[in-house]
Protein backbone atom coordinates (compact mmCIF):
# COMPACT_ATOMS: atom_id res chain seq x y z
CA UNK A 1 0.00 0.00 0.00
CA UNK A 2 2.76 2.25 0.75
CA UNK A 3 3.84 2.07 -3.06
CA UNK A 4 0.51 3.60 -3.94
CA UNK A 5 0.77 6.68 -1.49
CA UNK A 6 4.05 7.08 -2.81
CA UNK A 7 2.88 7.05 -6.25
CA UNK A 8 0.02 9.33 -5.51
CA UNK A 9 2.32 11.74 -4.03
CA UNK A 10 4.86 11.72 -6.70
CA UNK A 11 2.39 12.17 -10.27
CA UNK A 12 -1.75 13.10 -8.48
CA UNK A 13 -4.50 11.39 -10.39
CA UNK A 14 -7.32 13.02 -12.06
CA UNK A 15 -9.56 9.77 -10.37
CA UNK A 16 -8.85 6.45 -8.03
CA UNK A 17 -10.90 3.45 -9.01
CA UNK A 18 -10.04 1.65 -5.93
CA UNK A 19 -11.35 -2.42 -5.39
CA UNK A 20 -12.48 -3.00 -1.82
CA UNK A 21 -11.20 -6.41 -1.93
CA UNK A 22 -7.62 -6.54 -2.60
CA UNK A 23 -5.28 -9.37 -3.28
CA UNK A 24 -2.75 -7.59 -0.64
CA UNK A 25 -5.16 -5.36 1.57
CA UNK A 26 -8.43 -3.84 2.05
CA UNK A 27 -9.77 -0.86 -0.46
CA UNK A 28 -11.39 0.79 2.85
CA UNK A 29 -8.23 0.91 4.63
CA UNK A 30 -6.33 1.87 1.53
CA UNK A 31 -8.79 4.58 1.20
CA UNK A 32 -8.14 5.95 4.52
CA UNK A 33 -4.87 6.11 4.10
CA UNK A 34 -5.02 7.97 0.59
CA UNK A 35 -7.34 10.30 2.52
CA UNK A 36 -5.13 11.70 4.63
CA UNK A 37 -3.13 12.77 2.07
CA UNK A 38 -5.17 13.88 -0.66
CA UNK A 39 -8.67 14.69 -1.99
CA UNK A 40 -8.92 12.90 -5.05
CA UNK A 41 -11.51 11.52 -6.15
CA UNK A 42 -12.60 8.28 -5.34
CA UNK A 43 -14.56 5.72 -6.87
CA UNK A 44 -14.87 2.20 -5.31
CA UNK A 45 -15.75 -1.32 -7.04
CA UNK A 46 -17.49 -4.28 -5.06
CA UNK A 47 -18.79 -7.61 -5.14
CA UNK A 48 -20.32 -6.23 -2.06
CA UNK A 49 -23.80 -4.76 -2.38
CA UNK A 50 -24.85 -4.11 1.36
CA UNK A 51 -26.10 -0.58 2.46
CA UNK A 52 -23.56 -0.53 5.08
CA UNK A 53 -20.27 -1.48 2.57
CA UNK A 54 -21.44 1.37 0.31
CA UNK A 55 -22.21 3.35 3.87
CA UNK A 56 -18.67 2.85 4.82
CA UNK A 57 -17.65 3.70 1.44
CA UNK A 58 -18.98 7.23 1.21
CA UNK A 59 -17.67 7.53 5.12
CA UNK A 60 -14.33 7.22 4.18
CA UNK A 61 -14.75 10.19 1.60
CA UNK A 62 -15.67 8.28 -1.42
CA UNK A 63 -17.69 9.35 -4.02
CA UNK A 64 -19.04 6.58 -6.21
CA UNK A 65 -19.92 2.96 -5.35
CA UNK A 66 -20.08 0.35 -8.38
CA UNK A 67 -21.21 -2.89 -7.58
CA UNK A 68 -19.92 -5.59 -9.43
CA UNK A 69 -20.94 -6.91 -12.09
CA UNK A 70 -20.88 -4.05 -14.08
CA UNK A 71 -20.03 -3.05 -17.54
CA UNK A 72 -17.35 -1.18 -19.02
CA UNK A 73 -19.17 1.40 -19.98
CA UNK A 74 -21.05 2.36 -17.34
CA UNK A 75 -17.72 2.57 -15.64
CA UNK A 76 -16.55 4.47 -18.18
CA UNK A 77 -19.73 7.12 -17.99
CA UNK A 78 -19.45 7.32 -14.09
CA UNK A 79 -15.78 8.56 -14.37
CA UNK A 80 -16.56 11.17 -17.19
CA UNK A 81 -19.42 12.43 -14.86
CA UNK A 82 -17.74 12.09 -11.84
CA UNK A 83 -14.54 14.25 -13.99
CA UNK A 84 -17.07 16.69 -15.38
CA UNK A 85 -18.85 17.77 -12.53
CA UNK A 86 -15.06 18.82 -11.17
CA UNK A 87 -14.07 19.97 -14.00
CA UNK A 88 -13.58 23.89 -14.87
CA UNK A 89 -15.92 24.10 -17.39
CA UNK A 90 -18.77 23.75 -14.47
CA UNK A 91 -21.25 26.09 -14.92
CA UNK A 92 -19.96 26.71 -10.40
CA UNK A 93 -17.12 28.22 -12.14
CA UNK A 94 -19.00 31.22 -12.85
CA UNK A 95 -20.62 31.93 -9.83
CA UNK A 96 -19.60 34.39 -6.99
CA UNK A 97 -18.03 33.42 -3.49
CA UNK A 98 -20.76 32.99 -1.36
CA UNK A 99 -20.48 34.24 2.81
CA UNK A 100 -22.86 33.07 4.80
CA UNK A 101 -22.92 33.96 8.62
CA UNK A 102 -23.97 32.44 11.92
CA UNK A 103 -23.77 33.35 15.44
CA UNK A 104 -20.67 35.67 14.17
CA UNK A 105 -18.95 32.37 12.30
CA UNK A 106 -18.74 33.43 8.72
CA UNK A 107 -18.68 30.20 5.98
CA UNK A 108 -17.16 31.47 2.41
CA UNK A 109 -17.77 29.11 -0.82
CA UNK A 110 -15.80 29.50 -3.68
CA UNK A 111 -17.46 27.73 -6.78
CA UNK A 112 -14.41 28.56 -8.68
CA UNK A 113 -11.97 27.10 -6.99
CA UNK A 114 -14.18 24.49 -4.69
CA UNK A 115 -12.82 25.61 -1.82
CA UNK A 116 -14.69 26.29 1.47
CA UNK A 117 -13.59 28.28 4.39
CA UNK A 118 -15.16 28.86 8.46
CA UNK A 119 -13.36 31.46 9.98
CA UNK A 120 -10.55 31.47 7.66
CA UNK A 121 -9.63 27.80 8.24
CA UNK A 122 -9.45 25.95 4.70
CA UNK A 123 -11.67 22.17 4.58
CA UNK A 124 -11.07 19.26 2.69
CA UNK A 125 -14.81 17.92 1.44
CA UNK A 126 -15.13 15.61 -1.44
CA UNK A 127 -17.32 15.94 -3.94
CA UNK A 128 -20.37 14.91 -2.81
CA UNK A 129 -20.26 16.90 0.38
CA UNK A 130 -19.10 20.22 -1.48
CA UNK A 131 -22.27 19.55 -4.19
CA UNK A 132 -24.07 19.20 -0.56
CA UNK A 133 -23.15 22.24 1.12
CA UNK A 134 -23.30 24.45 -2.25
CA UNK A 135 -26.99 22.94 -3.06
CA UNK A 136 -28.24 23.85 0.53
CA UNK A 137 -26.25 27.07 1.11
CA UNK A 138 -27.84 28.53 -2.15
CA UNK A 139 -30.97 28.10 -0.48
CA UNK A 140 -30.83 29.26 2.76
CA UNK A 141 -34.27 28.91 5.25
CA UNK A 142 -35.40 27.10 2.81
CA UNK A 143 -36.52 22.92 3.53
CA UNK A 144 -34.24 20.53 1.34
CA UNK A 145 -35.79 17.23 0.86
CA UNK A 146 -33.58 14.43 0.67
CA UNK A 147 -34.86 12.97 -2.35
CA UNK A 148 -34.00 16.55 -3.64
CA UNK A 149 -30.50 16.34 -2.38
CA UNK A 150 -30.12 12.86 -4.01
CA UNK A 151 -31.29 14.31 -7.36
CA UNK A 152 -29.24 17.05 -7.50
CA UNK A 153 -26.17 16.26 -5.55
CA UNK A 154 -25.51 12.36 -5.93
CA UNK A 155 -27.19 12.34 -9.19
CA UNK A 156 -29.06 8.99 -8.21
CA UNK A 157 -25.82 7.09 -9.19
CA UNK A 158 -25.26 4.53 -6.65
CA UNK A 159 -28.39 3.49 -5.49
CA UNK A 160 -28.63 6.20 -3.03
CA UNK A 161 -31.34 6.30 -0.07
CA UNK A 162 -31.91 8.38 2.92
CA UNK A 163 -28.90 7.04 5.06
CA UNK A 164 -26.85 7.70 2.37
CA UNK A 165 -27.94 11.50 2.70
CA UNK A 166 -27.22 11.08 6.54
CA UNK A 167 -24.12 9.99 6.24
CA UNK A 168 -22.94 12.77 4.05
CA UNK A 169 -24.45 15.37 5.78
CA UNK A 170 -22.86 14.27 9.27
CA UNK A 171 -19.59 13.62 7.71
CA UNK A 172 -20.05 17.78 6.67
CA UNK A 173 -21.09 18.88 10.00
CA UNK A 174 -18.13 17.24 11.54
CA UNK A 175 -16.00 19.10 8.98
CA UNK A 176 -18.30 22.33 9.46
CA UNK A 177 -17.20 22.82 13.22
CA UNK A 178 -19.18 23.71 16.33
CA UNK A 179 -21.84 26.15 14.71
CA UNK A 180 -24.61 24.13 13.55
CA UNK A 181 -24.74 25.32 10.18
CA UNK A 182 -27.21 22.61 8.83
CA UNK A 183 -30.71 21.92 10.71
CA UNK A 184 -32.35 18.81 10.66
CA UNK A 185 -35.96 18.75 9.84
CA UNK A 186 -37.58 15.53 11.08
CA UNK A 187 -39.11 13.26 8.40
CA UNK A 188 -38.36 15.36 5.65
CA UNK A 189 -34.82 16.57 5.00
CA UNK A 190 -32.38 19.96 5.77
CA UNK A 191 -32.67 23.19 6.39
CA UNK A 192 -29.11 25.88 5.90
CA UNK A 193 -29.50 28.24 8.67
CA UNK A 194 -26.84 31.17 7.44
CA UNK A 195 -27.57 34.14 6.47
CA UNK A 196 -26.02 36.34 3.95
CA UNK A 197 -23.41 38.91 6.41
Amino acid sequence: MSGVIDALTRTPPDVIILDIMLPDGNGFHLARRIREKSHVPIVFLTAKDAESDRITGFELGGDDYVVKPFSAKELVLRVKALLRRLGPEADEEHESTMRRQLSGSILEIDPATHRVHVDKRELTLTDFEWRILAFLARNPERVVSRNAILGECLEYMHDGSARTVDTHVANLRGKLGDHNWIETVRGYGYRFVGISP
